[in-house]
C-alpha cells in the first residue's frame, strides 16, 4: 500500500557529512547533519521539508517540481513558494522547476528564471534525479552560484534525456558547459507566460485503449498548463453534419494539433491535412508505424516520433517558441 497524505518521515540511522545530496524516499529517510546540503522531496504533494525529521544544514539548496514547492510551503505562485522556503533555516536557495516555463532560481538576493534545453528525444525517468545530482556537484563541488548550477543542471538533463547516457567523456562535458554558459545570459527575471492559444487533441477514440491514450495526452499537456480542445471531451460522438463542424471550427482557432497516428484512423488523417493546409503546427506520435505509410505526414513538415513522451514535450517546446 502507498503511505497516506500527511505522513511525516521515519527517522533512521543519523548520517554526518561534510557535503549531501538528500532524496525524499517513500520508505522515509535518515537525519542529514552536514555542512551543505541539496534537497530534492521528489514526492510530489506528499513532500517534506528538510528539517521535518530532525535535519540540520549550515547551507540548504532546495529543488523542487512546483507541485513539490506547493505542498511544502501551501503557496500556488512560484515566487512566492520560493520565499516561504527561503524562510526556513539555513535555506540560501531554492530553484523550483515549473515544466515548459523553465526553473525559478531564488536566493536572498536574486529571482531569475532558467530555460529547458530541447532535445531530439525524451527518456524522462531519472531526469530529475539528473537535475539535483548535477546542480549538487556544480553548486557544493565547484563553487558555483546556484544560478550558474542550475543553468548546468539544465543542460545535463539535456543530454541525459536525450542520450541515456550514465557517464559522460570529457567532450561531452566540454560542450555542456559550454552551451550551459551560452545560456546563462538568456536569464529572465520573470517566468515566460504560457502562451494562450490551444492544442488540438487529433486521435481516435472507439476503444477503451484508444480513450485511455487520448486522456494520458490530454492530461499531461493540462499538467504542463496549456489549453487543449480534445474532440472526445469537449464535442464526443455524434452525428457527422454535428461533429465535423464543431471540431473544424475548433482546429481552425488552434496554435498546434498533437495526433495519435497509430491505426492511421481516418478522422485524425483528415485533421493532420486540414491543420498542415492552414499551416498550423503538428506534432504526432507513430509507435507500431513505418516512415512510408507516413510519407505525406512526414514530407509536409509534420514533426512525427514513436516515443510518447518525446511528443509531449516537443509540442511543450514548440508552443514555447523553443523549437
Amino acid at each position: 500500500m502507498f503511505p497516506s497524505v500527511g505522513r511525516t518521515a521515519i527517522a533512521q540511522s543519523a548520517i554526518t557529512a561534510t557535503d549531501a545530496l538528500v532524496f525524499g524516499m517513500i520508505e522515509g529517510r535518515p537525519t542529514v547533519n552536514a555542512d551543505h546540503v541539496v534537497y530534492d522531496p521528489q514526492d510530489g504533494i506528499r513532500a517534506t521539508a528538510f528539517d521535518s525529521n530532525g535535519s540540520i544544514a549550515k547551507q540548504l539548496s532546495i529543488v523542487a517540481s512546483l507541485s513539490e514547492a506547493r505542498a511544502l510551503t501551501g503557496k500556488s505562485d512560484p515566487d512566492e513558494a520560493a520565499a516561504a522556503l527561503l524562510e526556513s533555516n539555513s535555506c540560501s536557495a531554492v530553484i523550483v522547476k515549473c515544466g515548459p516555463q523553465g526553473a525559478l532560481v531564488a536566493t536572498h538576493s536574486a529571482r531569475d528564471w532558467i530555460s529547458s534545453f530541447p532535445s531530439s528525444r525524451v527518456w524522462k525517468i531519472g531526469s530529475g534525479d539528473v537535475f539535483s545530482a548535477a546542480y549538487a556537484h556544480a553548486w557544493i563541488n565547484e563553487a558555483n552560484t546556484p544560478l550558474e548550477a542550475a543553468w548546468f543542471a539544465s543542460r545535463m538533463v539535456s543530454e541525459y534525456v536525450a542520450t541515456r547516457k550514465e557517464s559522460f567523456s570529457p567532450a561531452d562535458m566540454l560542450v555542456i558547459r559550454s552551451d550551459a554558459a551560452k545560456a546563462a545570459a538568456k536569464a529572465r527575471q520573470v517566468a515566460r507566460p504560457i502562451p494562450g492559444g490551444s492544442i488540438y487533441l487529433a486521435g481516435p477514440f472507439f476503444t477503451t485503449a484508444q480513450q485511455w491514450l487520448i486522456d494520458e495526452a490530454r492530461s499531461s499537456l493540462l499538467e504542463m498548463g496549456f489549453k487543449v480542445f480534445s474532440p472526445m471531451h469537449e464535442v464526443g460522438k455524434g452525428l457527422p453534419h454535428e461533429v465535423a463542424p464543431a471540431d473544424l471550427f475548433a482546429l481552425e482557432k488552434s496554435s498546434l494539433v498533437f495526433a495519435l497516428l497509430d491505426g492511421l484512423d481516418a478522422g485524425t488523417l483528415f485533421e493532420v491535412g486540414y491543420a498542415r493546409a492552414l499551416d498550423i503546427s503538428v506534432v504526432g506520435v507513430a509507435e507500431c508505424m513505418d516512415k512510408q505509410p507516413l510519407t505525406m505526414l512526414l514530407g509536409s513538415g509534420c514533426a512525427i516520433t514513436n516515443d510518447f513522451a518525446t511528443a509531449i514535450y516537443s509540442a511543450c517546446w514548440q508552443m514555447m517558441g523553443d523549437v
